[in-house]
């Protein structure tokens, strides 16, 4: 790191409690020494019993009044520093992009404004900018009022335009993304979103074929000073959680190069006008040889950690840019590593293909996997007792709801 970002005095401060958090606080202990301070409604498993956060327990993070006198007693906490700010999922990074005037000069909230944020974060403005653009994506029709006349076979995907909103809703057989099998299916799933507050547009997709080995994401960080995009790390899905309240959050990532992705971020980009960090959910379709763009999130995603022990560490880029103002190199990671949640047998149970099984036990012959809760300098019993938990939970959870392709 160079010296002249160790020689500016900073505290970072991450609203949210998810292991995104945690995985952002490792990269800033991991580049700086520094411990990142914690505003979250309550300390779970991810960021219990670490040494390098420091918590501020805020039971309703939404009351902005009591979320300010907060934010004012970290103030007081570190007079004198720069503060750096990150919501750990988009309802936290929202919150930071609608109240940026409520906070004093020595803060920075290092994201786009928000008409830029919800122009490219919302899924059906994203895929006009995708078709603007010229960027692949599935086929979609927006949905208003319940209709079975659908320009592609099921089963189809269906999934709410509005993610923060849908966020914030809680009701039974609620799932982040729907699968709907038939028209029976279709009706079903519409009503139930209806009927529990959601109240948006819902987008209906072709599926588009292939198993959790298909998918991948972007990671992109592009510099608000000059609009550049100065990284690009690609990440290759090997498997996915499938319990249905926790569908979509990456278990293993195989970070790798990627070109094919390359042209279409760098359209996207340069259509949304989007700074900071963003990643991009995408699956290979086979009959296109090519990567489809599912959605945009404004922000570091939960699992940015594999773009860290990749080489390319998340907290330089905000700190070397925003504080140290120093002039950023461009990088498309061609470096290599695994990201995982899961213990090694049960991947290698659900990951079929030979070749990415092959490549998986090289990866940990070289020593190049990671778990990113299980930090080395994490010592205390009660931490290393729960990663370990929460590793062997994944068998119940594959018993339970194993992947279906």
């Amino acid at each position: 790191m160079s010296e002249e970002a160790n020689s500016v005095s900073f505290v970072p401060v991450i609203v949210g409690g998810n292991r995104g958090a945690y995985s952002l606080a490792r990269a800033f202990y991991e580049a700086y020494q520094v411990k990142t301070n914690l505003i979250s409604p309550m300390i779970i498993g991810p960021i219990g019993n670490s040494r390098i956060i420091k918590h501020y327990i805020q039971p309703g993070i939404d009351d902005l009044d009591h979320f300010f006198e907060t934010i004012q007693q970290i103030g007081r906490d570190y007079p004198n520093m720069k503060k750096i700010i990150f919501g750990a999922d988009d309802r936290y990074a929202e919150l930071l992009i609608r109240t940026k005037d409520r906070f004093s000069d020595d803060w920075i909230i290092p994201y786009v404004d928000e008409d830029v944020f919800l122009r490219a974060t919302n899924k059906e403005s994203f895929y006009a900018i995708c078709e603007k653009a010229g960027v692949p994506y599935p086929k979609t029709v927006v949905m208003d009022e319940f209709s079975l006349e659908l320009p592609f076979e099921f089963p189809i995907i269906i999934k709410p335009s509005n993610a923060i909103l849908y966020q914030g809703l809680h009701f039974e057989g609620k799932e982040k993304v729907f699968i709907g099998r038939d028209e029976k299916d279709l009706e079903r799933i519409y009503h139930l979103v209806r009927d529990n507050g959601y109240t948006d547009n819902l987008i209906l997709q072709e599926y588009v074929p292939g198993d959790d080995t298909y998918l991948g994401v972007v990671t992109v960080y592009t510099s608000p000073r000059d609009k550049e995009i100065k990284l690009i790390a690609f990440g290759h899905i090997l498997l996915e959680d499938h319990t249905p309240s926790a569908i979509g959050n990456h278990l293993t990532i195989w970070a790798r190069e990627e070109q094919k992705i390359v042209a279409s971020v760098q359209k996207l980009i340069a259509e949304t006008e989007f700074y900071g960090f963003s990643n991009f959910d995408v699956k290979y379709d086979e009959r296109k040889d090519d990567y489809v763009f599912f959605e945009l999130n404004g922000r570091l995603g939960v699992s940015n950690y594999y773009v860290t022990a990749s080489g390319n560490n998340v907290a330089k880029y905000y700190i070397e840019d925003y504080i140290a103002k120093k002039k950023l190199g461009v990088t498309i990671n061609t470096n290599e590593a695994l990201f995982t949640m899961t213990p090694k047998n049960l991947l290698l149970k659900y990951v079929k293909s030979d070749v990415l099984r092959k490549k998986v036990k090289e990866l940990y012959k070289d020593g190049k996997v990671v778990h990113p809760l299980d930090a080395p300098f994490e010592v205390s019993p009660k931490r290393k007792f729960y990663v370990l938990a929460s590793k062997f939970n994944y068998y119940k959870k594959f018993r339970e709801h194993p992947p279906e392709e």
